[in-house]
């Protein structure tokens, strides 16, 4: 299946392009973080596949091949520019192009636990990344990498998304094993995880349940909020859609196979539990629910959304920086949700890491309260149940996930003075208060020790501030 694959990288292969940097360059500053950006292109020869007898909700999903087509693409890597700085492991991005380009989601959620000694690898498994000419929500000048600098990506050429799971599989299989230039220059991969969020969280469903079990590239799986589906196997493209003119596109609702001897971990914000999939009904993420495993743990955090704060601060600079004006999203940033999802995203990824290394499985985490329509909140908004943390349990505002002013972004709604005052008597009250709820939730190991220390420091200075 790898044979094929060739890397090229951009000291004598890429052009400098009309841009002079690479697309999806991060706004966050790697330089003072110790880590370089650089960019390679793969080549080879990729397979489709096809569903090989009835695919199940129980995610026992068979393939066949379906075809092959040549394909070249490009690979995002960020490395520590201390070679003993490396931690051994390679998290290997599936770039999410709902979109229409290349966005690099789970690297800004995931940053901080990855700059300390990560490799990051981004890949632009999907054919819009690569090809599409306009389209985006983000606005007119929102366009693939070919059209975006034709000088520097020219030479790309992706055959179709039916073709994404094997490009993705032989990514991975190079960074191990590179033929030509090497993306990791000479670090020693011990283990190698794949992560996806959203769009690229179903596509990573899928591959999960389809395709790892042929190709047994990755050491762990990170699927981050998906709905209750996964995505195509063949050609449909885009965002995966439950039903079409000619019947149903995915399996809903789908689960993680149960016979995958490879640790998985599943985050899930309040959104994708009803609104992502489209409300209450198969395509939820509350139908698609599994008791964990020895090798499946599923996080469901209360208080945030698909999108928030967080990913906005980030991204909206990126987009900018590369495509000049877009669709202003800096006047959404102060209203949508703006919960703790980050941070409880960098510890899945140090737990799933430690469960790979030394075989620390992560703890479990009760799923957020629902009925078989909604979610079940408390006094004052918040979600009841799922993995808490100080802003939820100790609460200055309503964190939630479903949708009020920008669609799968949720809302913070500050609660009003009357409130704050009958619940915190004063600000040495809410402190309090406060760092007992992050110590438990360090001690749950649903935060890393040095956010729940950040967070504490916040809500200090939040305080003295206001």
């Amino acid at each position: 299946m790898f044979l094929h694959a060739r890397l090229f990288d951009n000291r004598d292969q890429l052009p400098e392009g009309v841009h002079g940097s690479p697309g999806t360059a991060t706004s966050l500053d790697l330089a003072a973080a110790g880590y370089t950006e650089q960019e390679f292109f793969l080549s080879g020869t990729a397979t489709a596949y096809r569903e090989d007898g009835q695919w199940d909700s129980d995610g026992r999903w068979s393939v066949a091949e379906a075809g092959q087509a040549p394909y070249r693409t490009r690979l995002l890597v960020r490395a520590p520019q201390d070679r003993s700085r490396f931690n051994g492991t390679v998290v290997v991005e599936w770039l999410n192009v709902s979109g229409n380009v290349d966005v690099d989601v789970d690297f800004g959620y995931m940053h901080s636990e990855l700059l300390q000694g990560y490799a990051w690898v981004g890949v632009s498994a999907q054919a819009a990344g690569v090809n599409s000419t306009g389209g985006s929500p983000l606005g007119p000048s929102v366009v693939g990498l070919k059209a975006w600098d034709p000088q520097r990506y020219g030479p790309l050429h992706h055959p179709g998304d039916a073709y994404s799971y094997d490009i993705f599989s032989q990514a991975g299989a190079a960074l191990r094993a590179p033929r030509g230039a090497d993306p990791l220059a000479g670090l020693v991969v011990e283990r190698l995880l794949a992560v996806g969020q959203s769009q690229s969280a179903m596509r990573m469903l899928t591959y999960a349940n389809a395709i790892h079990p042929l190709a047994r590239v990755f050491d762990g799986l990170f699927i981050h909020s998906r709905a209750g589906f996964g995505a195509p196997i063949g050609s449909g493209t885009g965002l995966p859609k439950l039903d079409g003119p000619d019947g149903p596109k995915v399996v809903s609702p789908a689960r993680v196979r149960t016979d995958l001897d490879t640790p998985t971990f599943q985050v899930v914000t309040e959104t994708e539990l009803f609104e992502l999939g489209g409300g209450p009904g198969p395509g939820s993420f509350v139908a698609a629910r599994q008791p964990d495993t020895d090798r499946i743990r599923t996080w469901e955090i209360a208080g945030t959304a698909h999108s928030d704060a967080h990913a906005l601060r980030i991204l909206y600079p990126q987009y900018t920086a590369q495509f000049g004006t877009i669709r202003d999203l800096s006047t959404a940033i102060p209203v949508v949700n703006d919960g703790p999802q980050a941070p409880v995203v960098a510890a899945a990824l140090r737990s799933l890491n430690s469960w790979i290394a030394d075989g620390t499985a992560p703890p479990s985490a009760d799923p957020i309260e629902t009925t078989e329509t909604a979610i079940v909140r408390d006094d004052f908004g918040n979600a009841r149940g799922g993995v808490r943390t100080p802003q939820v349990d100790v609460p200055v505002a309503t964190l939630t996930g479903e949708s009020t002013h920008v669609p799968h972004n949720g809302a913070t709604i500050p609660l009003d003075a009357d409130t704050l005052a009958s619940l915190y008597p004063d600000q040495g009250a809410y402190l309090s208060r406060f760092a007992d709820a992050a110590d438990r939730a360090v001690a749950g190991g649903f935060l890393r020790f040095e956010d729940g220390r950040a967070l504490v420091a916040a809500a200090r200075a939040a305080a003295v501030g206001g």
